[in-house]
């Protein structure tokens, strides 16, 4: 009966996620009603970002304020699937078939590492409390801001409670693999050969490579995002039959996905090159400026950016935390330190580099990140055996699509890239990307995946591009083939990982004996009060105890101000 439950209302609460995005798309691009419901389902993750970032300065996100505001947005996706101007049924079906296809990836009970360290604590304290100062104070997970766990706590209804969190990251996975097979098998005439081709790179690498939710943390979603930015970068650059008002709609729609993308993790600004190269290949620039600065556009638009320096502010009182440059230490009591903030920069950098981990520490930090110290290091302890195995990954995706379209690889009917213009200027903007990643924090799951990948497949994509006809059945039915491989990879992947976790002992770690839902840690905590102020205190990860959840309570002060708790050091 639970697990019958859990399915019914995650899949009532993303039909309420496709009515914020259908509204979201329809501000963006008022002249058309013919949506991919996959983006529709993004863009509602987009706008109840906002939503939840601006409901939290004034309220909780308690079981109130989420089934009010699900409540709105089923009724809007009522409203909108029942209007036959809006042609969403077949996407409507397509939805659900992916959504209860690749449901057996939501039931894990073994989370991310980092879930118990401040993905749920930062979740939960959204849900329980409204905004806070200083939370940055109490623990190390409270300076980490991502809008995903902003939508995380939008998950917090009654029974389920925190349980519902790994929906956030599902709902990713779903509308984008939902987005990938309607602009395929349905809107593939509208597209260059180019972007479709990427499109089916992308299909196969999330399905087999990020077949489990647990491993997303506040990671892959973002990267998601990016890999949807891309198809219509490479639209606005490569399809010479897109109309001029179309690649209009296709910047505005990049410039809210890569910003949604950067809320997430601040990493991603890296991507932001390739929108640059895109808008000064855009002719008409000045009219393409006055689509872009209409009002309504710019709030929906910047207000995710906006949120984000103002959480990380009011967390630890830098507009981008750990960049001391941009800290007001001196200014507010309630701020981290300067010294503090500069110590955990180094921490997170030396981290990147494989200087530190569970069984490894260097020394001298500083030096250890200058120049290039730190790359033989990085090379034995993190190239082998991450980088490599995903090198190996990338290069089985190639081996798959190469034995199903070796007639159209082979015929004698390439692209000159070398003497192709936007080509050499796009490939060098990914090796930008890739130098600015690989330089900075070289780790895959800080934006490396989907770079690395685009350096592979790009040249040989473009290599090929003209030899596939989309329109061609022969090719959409090897197409076919190849997800049925990818979602058998997956479901392979995932019943082996559900087999192992049920028969995990129950007085075990990351047991199943709570099934369908993930296992949670029953830790020490002691209620406290501090200048009158109730904080829950415990030695080791917060877990899911009660809000506000705090490791270090020694010479800590708590003042209310204007209705706001604030929280510093005496």
């Amino acid at each position: 009966l639970m697990l019958f439950l859990f399915f019914i209302i995650s899949l009532l609460i993303c039909f309420s996620t496709l009515g914020f995005g259908l509204i979201g798309l329809k501000l963006i691009n008022s002249n058309n009603s013919n949506f991919n419901l996959g983006l529709c389902g993004i863009f509602g993750l987009f706008i109840l970002s906002i939503i939840s970032s601006f409901t939290h300065i004034f309220y909780p996100h308690n079981f109130i304020h989420n089934i009010t505001l699900f409540t709105i947005g089923f009724f809007i996706f009522i409203y909108f699937s029942t209007n036959k101007i809006y042609k969403i049924k077949k996407d409507l079906i397509v939805f659900v078939f992916v959504y209860s296809l690749l449901f057996l990836c939501l039931l894990i009970s073994k989370t991310n590492e980092d879930f118990p360290y401040y993905h749920l604590p930062n979740s939960l304290q959204f849900a329980q409390q409204k905004l806070q100062f200083g939370l940055g104070n109490l623990n190390h997970g409270f300076k980490h801001i991502s809008s995903l766990f902003l939508l995380q706590s939008l998950h917090y209804f009654p029974e389920f409670e925190h349980y519902l969190f790994n929906l956030t990251n599902y709902a990713f996975l779903v509308f984008f693999i939902l987005f990938i097979l309607i602009e395929i098998y349905f809107k593939s005439d509208k597209n260059s050969s180019l972007s479709q081709l990427l499109l089916i790179f992308f299909l196969i690498l999330f399905l087999t490579k990020f077949s489990r939710i647990a491993e997303y943390g506040s990671d892959i979603a973002g990267q998601i995002l990016v890999s949807i930015f891309l198809f219509f970068i490479i639209e606005i650059i490569f399809n010479y039959k897109l109309k001029t008002h179309s690649k209009f709609t296709y910047f505005k729609i990049s410039l809210i996905l890569i910003i949604f993308a950067i809320s997430t993790k601040f990493i991603l600004s890296i991507y932001s090159l390739f929108i640059i190269f895109a808008f000064f290949l855009i002719k008409n620039k000045k009219t393409l400026l006055k689509n872009i600065f209409k009002l309504e556009y710019i709030i929906i638009a910047l207000f995710p950016l906006i949120y984000l320096f103002f959480f990380n502010f009011t967390s630890t009182g830098c507009i981008l935390y750990p960049v001391e440059v941009t800290c007001f230490s001196e200014t507010f009591k309630w701020s981290l330190s300067s010294d503090i903030v500069n110590h955990l920069n180094l921490h997170y950098e030396v981290w990147s580099k494989a200087g530190k981990g569970p069984n490894l520490d260097i020394q001298d930090h500083e030096i250890y990140i200058s120049s290039l110290n730190w790359l033989n290091n990085w090379i034995e302890y993190y190239f082998f055996n991450k980088v490599s195995d995903y090198f190996l990954v990338i290069f089985l995706i190639l081996l798959i699509f190469s034995s199903f379209f070796r007639k159209e690889i082979f015929i004698n009917k390439y692209n000159n890239f070398t003497t192709n213009s936007k080509f050499n200027l796009f490939y060098l903007i990914t090796f930008l990307v890739f130098f600015l990643w690989f330089f900075n924090f070289p780790t895959l799951r800080y934006a490396g995946y989907i770079i690395i990948y685009l350096l592979f497949i790009f040249p040989i994509i473009f290599l090929i591009y003209k030899n596939f006809d989309f329109s061609n059945k022969k090719i959409i039915k090897k197409i076919s083939i190849i997800f049925l491989i990818s979602l058998a990879i997956f479901y392979v992947k995932n019943t082996m990982r559900i087999y192992n976790e049920i028969n995990i002992q129950g007085d075990k770690h990351h047991n199943f004996r709570n099934f369908p839902f993930y296992w949670v840690e029953k830790v020490e905590y002691e209620e406290i009060i501090v200048d009158g102020h109730k904080l829950y205190k415990t030695n080791g990860k917060c877990w899911d105890i009660p809000s506000t959840c705090v490791r270090a309570a020694d010479n800590l002060k708590v003042f209310n101000k204007n209705n706001y708790i604030f929280y510093s050091f005496r």
